[in-house]
């Protein structure tokens, strides 16, 4: 019974943060700002979290709502909780526990470029996405195995193709090839630079902005896709090149509004549409992503996704209207890093 306390417990703070959503979206008629909006996401998202770990192994997860936490329930008892807590619950067929292993069982499914697969918990879904670019071999065996699985998959055909973005400009190059810096972080006190990892394996020296001679310390590309380079000229500043300052490091949620920065396509926004995404490109599968609807391109490689002052990822790439990122809460975990 002690879980349930705790949900009830929250009630009073989740209510407050409705109302004060609902109140800087219509005052004047004007959307909260960004930086607003941001921390209302931040507070949505830490309660919904709070509400579903209470919840346990039958949660079906959270997602927002044009800002409002929603927690996915697979039973009554636990929906009066959310109720309770001052969320909104949605009853879902199957919990977040189960779509991870529907996931996972696609995982097994290897050497399929120009295809992709992550949890959508708005749709309650493991959402497969097969490109018109994949072989028609490709296209057989991914759909065989998301039709496996049911109504716990759903599989969307898209046009174009899946793409690293690593070229034209942007902030960083060497004489193989262009991207973006994502975070200034450190380890050990030394600075140090966060982009893509299939970017730092180019190798060689890398420049930019007030850098020159950046080496390469650390590259995980594919699996992960994480790069670690030097900062010779000394420590950078923990913010965006807009001036909007990181200082934590957060993990993406469904339906959160994020922004992004890329050297090619500056910046911009967008929505996460999955989690745990594993994104086969040519060079093999990318796992852990999150998807987003942020508009990105060759050169942006590496760029960071924040959302306020919270840093969500580093952009691998996508198909221009579709962008992944790999997640920085496992990149600084990964390197052992802090963020500048």
């Amino acid at each position: 019974m002690a879980p349930r306390k705790t949900l009830i417990g929250l009630a009073g703070a989740a209510s407050a943060a409705a109302l004060a959503f609902a109140t800087m979206s219509t005052s004047a008629g004007a959307a909260p700002d960004a930086q607003s909006m941001a921390q209302l996401q931040h507070t949505a998202i830490a309660q919904a979290k709070t509400v579903s770990a209470g919840i346990g192994i039958d949660s079906g997860g959270v997602w927002l709502d044009h800002g409002k936490a929603v927690v996915n329930v697979t039973n009554a008892a636990d929906a009066q909780a959310v109720t309770a807590a001052g969320l909104t619950p949605k009853t879902v067929k199957y919990s977040f526990a189960t779509l991870t292993a529907a996931k996972n069982s696609l995982d097994s499914v290897k050497n399929v470029p120009q295809t992709a697969w992550g949890i959508d918990t708005r749709s309650n879904q493991v959402v497969v996405s097969i490109y018109d670019s994949a072989s028609d071999a490709t296209k057989a065996k991914v759909k065989a195995a998301a039709t496996k699985l049911g109504d716990k998959a759903r599989i969307e055909y898209k046009t174009g193709k899946l793409e690293l973005y690593i070229a034209d400009g942007d902030a960083i190059q060497n004489e193989q090839g262009r991207c973006s810096l994502g975070f200034n972080v450190t380890r050990g006190g030394e600075p140090f630079m966060l982009t893509a990892g299939h970017c730092t394996n180019l190798g060689g020296t890398w420049a930019g902005g007030d850098v020159s001679g950046a080496q390469v310390v650390e590259s995980d590309c594919p699996g992960a896709d994480s790069g670690l380079l030097t900062r010779p000229n000394g420590s950078g500043p923990g913010q965006i090149n807009t001036g909007q300052a990181i200082t934590s490091a957060g993990e993406p949620t469904v339906g959160e509004q994020m922004e992004k920065q890329g050297s090619t396509t500056g910046g911009g926004s967008g929505e996460i549409t999955s989690v745990d995404q594993s994104v086969n490109f040519d060079v093999g599968v990318l796992n852990h992503e999150f998807g987003t609807t942020a508009h990105t391109d060759h050169g942006d490689s590496g760029g960071p996704a924040y959302d306020g002052s919270t840093g969500l990822g580093t952009l691998s790439g996508g198909d221009t209207v579709t962008s992944y990122f790999y997640p920085l809460t496992l990149e600084l975990s990964a390197y052992g890093l802090s963020l500048a």
